[in-house]
């Protein structure tokens, strides 16, 4: 199956195209961002304000799909990966956690995720399994820990 192909089939309406192309900008500007902002303020830069007061699951799995995808094809960095899942699972009534983590052997490995009803998205529990949390980020990017 050809990339354009598999975009298309990814992206079932005019929101998920605006999705994808909001995700692709953010994924676009974070490798500068991240660089140049500290986490303490990158985090809340990317928080989004809720749309609605319910969440919807489904809306919730496509943007999790959505970002899944761009991020591979961007190289599938764990932070930024992770802060455009949060800016748009916040968006979407979701309430995402942001973790940082590093392994528990080595102190210079780390690596970030979101949860969501405290299960990790786009991880596995083996992937996490040598990770200590050191700190999270909740509602409007606040540091939690």
């Amino acid at each position: 199956m050809s990339r354009a192909r598999a975009l298309a089939g990814l992206l079932g309406s005019p929101r998920d195209a605006l999705l994808a192309a909001r995700t692709f900008g953010w994924l676009c500007v974070l490798p500068l961002l991240k660089r140049t902002l500290p986490l303490d303020r990158l985090v809340p830069l990317m928080w989004h304000q809720p749309r609605g007061a319910a969440r919807d699951p489904a809306r919730e799995q496509r943007t999790i799909r959505v970002v899944a995808r761009l991020s591979r094809t961007s190289g599938g960095n764990c932070l930024e990966r992770s802060l455009v899942l949060f800016r748009y699972l916040a968006r979407a009534n979701a309430n995402p956690h942001l973790i940082v983590g590093m392994a528990k052997p080595d102190e210079y490995l780390g690596h970030v995720w979101v949860i969501v009803d405290d299960r990790p998205l786009l991880e596995t529990p083996e992937t996490l399994g040598s990770y200590t949390e050191v700190v999270s980020f909740g509602r409007g990017g606040a540091r939690e820990s």
